[in-house]
């Protein structure tokens, strides 16, 4: 009986929760509501536009970390206040029909559909589902709306046909209104382009590593230059943006060397993404580390021998980590095929990882650390800095650890104590 009425209760919340924040976001009429979906790259492209528009300046609001469902989208809905000028949300999916709900919530006056690629392969089956659901965003557009399309990507370039708005193509496409020419990236040197629009060219500079994330780039610009940016602002200020936390993001160790932190996505498409980026870097030595990766419909033994196959001519160190009955063989086929047998390691825990990281890093190395969000590997990249508190097989969080209360030990002291409600 009290399981009932906490399930009734709950539903209760969610349902007036959910009204509140749809009645709320349309009493926000003088505010531009501009949402953001793709299967890769919307966060760092949410992060971009959001400082972008912040530069004008203008009071805007966006959406927290990556938390784009709709629980989080209510929540973010009801953080908007009549003096902001813009709201920037992630919306994401991880069932059927999530995001025409975030559609019909946020009302969106700008809908941006960055990419179709294998993620959340056990919901959606195959690309043309993905993109169903990720064209739904468009639905729920205002009538003088505008729909800002990735027309690199053939499925969401379909897209446009469906659309009743106003649309901006970007991309490399001749046809795009916001093209992008000259794009370079390899480290150490940053990702650099030309944005052309309108018959105006201007080189743009950024903090990102890897030629992947222009489509995020050229979003983020389109989307400013609607809002009433010019080039010459833009090309301006997203030169000061970071990149965001876990997704190709750079750090320097205490070692000297180079870890590139790209633990929150797993999936297979970023992964290849990311060793693109790794083989075309000047270092002195490449060093791969590496748990799983994930959407992928071959078993992860063979998508593993996929990666070592590829890694062993590229890499110099290749550290796996997983349980041997699923390592040892790759670790064979990584020497046959051209690996140094003392460039082969292979651990089950994380806690061995970093202690031979420590002793092994030095200057002139860049670590690509690859590992999907649950595998929780920044842990890795954190012990390298300091102690870490929490070395746990198995953890059911779903949000790094840079923001767990229990990965440094003073936090997790003060966690256990009674002062454990200021976090």
């Amino acid at each position: 009986m009290r399981r009932k009425f906490r399930i009734a209760a709950n539903l209760w919340w969610y349902r007036t929760v959910l009204l509140t924040a749809f009645c709320w976001r349309r009493l926000m009429f003088r505010t531009r509501f501009i949402a953001i979906t793709g299967s890769v790259g919307k966060t760092t492209a949410k992060n971009l536009l959001a400082e972008l528009l912040r530069g004008m300046p203008a009071r805007t609001l966006s959406t927290r970390y990556s938390s784009n469902d709709v629980k989080h989208i209510m929540r973010d809905l009801l953080r908007v206040r009549p003096w902001h000028r813009f709201v920037v949300l992630e919306a994401g999916t991880d069932q059927p029909g999530w995001i025409r709900r975030c559609s019909w919530l946020i009302g969106p006056d700008i809908a941006i559909i960055l990419s179709v690629a294998r993620t959340h392969t056990t919901s959606f089956r195959t690309l043309d589902d993905t993109a169903e659901e990720k064209a739904s965003l468009l639905g729920g557009l205002r009538r003088n709306g505008v729909a800002i399309l990735n027309e690199d990507d053939p499925r969401v370039a379909a897209m446009a046909g469906k659309c009743r708005t106003r649309i901006i193509r970007f991309g490399c496409a001749p046809q795009a209104e916001v093209r992008a020419r000259d794009v370079f990236s390899q480290w150490p040197e940053r990702l650099s382009l030309s944005i052309e629009t309108a018959g105006i060219a201007k080189q743009v500079k950024t903090q990102l590593v890897g030629v992947h994330w222009t489509a995020s780039v050229l979003a983020a610009s389109a989307a400013a230059l609607e809002c009433g940016m010019s080039l010459h602002q833009v090309a301006e200020l997203i030169s000061r943006i970071p990149p965001t936390t876990g997704r190709m993001e750079p750090a320097v160790l205490p070692s000297g060397a180079v870890i590139l932190r790209d633990d929150v996505n797993g999936s297979l498409d970023t992964f290849l993404a990311a060793f693109e980026t790794l083989k075309n870097a000047q270092a002195q030595r490449k060093i791969l580390v590496i748990t799983n990766v994930g959407d992928s419909p071959e078993s992860w033994s063979r998508r593993l021998f996929r990666i070592v196959a590829e890694a062993a001519t590229v890499v110099d160190l290749l550290i796996l980590i997983g349980k041997k009955r699923d390592t040892k063989r790759a670790g064979k086929l990584a020497v046959i095929g051209g690996l140094a047998p003392e460039g082969l390691h292979q651990f089950e825990h994380l806690r061995d990882v970093a202690i031979f990281l420590k002793g092994t890093l030095r200057i002139g190395d860049l670590v690509l650390l690859r590992g999907r969000m649950s595998d929780h590997v920044a842990r890795l990249y954190h012990a390298q800095l300091g102690e870490v508190a929490c070395w746990k097989e198995e953890c059911g969080k779903k949000t790094l650890c840079d923001y767990c209360p229990e990965l440094l030990p003073e936090l997790k002291m003060v966690k256990s104590g009674n002062q454990g409600a200021l976090f």
